[in-house]
């Protein structure tokens, strides 16, 4: 146990300041959009598994936190209703950010620094920042089938970030 950690057992709801939190919301809203863009069920058969597991492992730090209770309790209803024998199938081409692993991770550092900004944790929001940068520039040239929002979004993203590694650095 360390220093801090009974603080983390507090968290009743709200966005967390860690990385597995950050990969198990997106993981939550991937499969999220994956019903709402009526993806193949062979498909979501594969998503949620790692839904389920990555909320189990984060109720483990953050146990009373009632989003990542809600994001299990759903994929584990979800999976009751996903026919066993579905074939494993490719996610249809209008979810092609969600399958980017660089949306993703861009994603999920990009948050991380906006949190860590509101902490004042320069070191971990340069970091971060620079991740998102690193992530985001990436897709940039992989972008062309995916929503003009979501495009819009990483753009906009990229330049923020790029801009917030040069103060976080400033600020060390």
């Amino acid at each position: 146990m360390g220093l801090y950690d009974d603080e983390k057992t507090e968290v009743t709801s709200g966005d967390v300041l860690d990385v597995i939190y950050w990969q198990t919301k997106f993981g939550a809203l991937k499969l999220e959009s994956a019903l709402k863009t009526r993806q193949p069920e062979g498909a979501i058969k594969l998503l949620v598994p790692g839904v389920i597991n990555s909320c189990t492992d984060l109720l483990e730090t953050y146990p009373n936190h009632k989003d990542v209770q809600a994001w299990r309790d759903n994929a584990l209803e979800i999976q009751k209703k996903i026919d066993p024998n579905a074939l494993s199938s490719d996610f249809k081409s209008n979810f092609a950010q969600w399958r980017d692993y660089s949306y993703e991770a861009g994603w999920r550092s990009y948050h991380i620094a906006k949190m860590a900004v509101d902490d004042e944790d320069w070191a971990l929001a340069r970091t971060h920042a620079r991740e998102a940068d690193q992530q985001f520039s990436r897709t940039v040239e992989r972008m062309g089938q995916w929503p003009a929002d979501v495009q819009e979004w990483v753009r906009t993203a990229l330049t923020e970030m790029q801009k917030l590694a040069e103060d976080a650095a400033a600020k060390l």
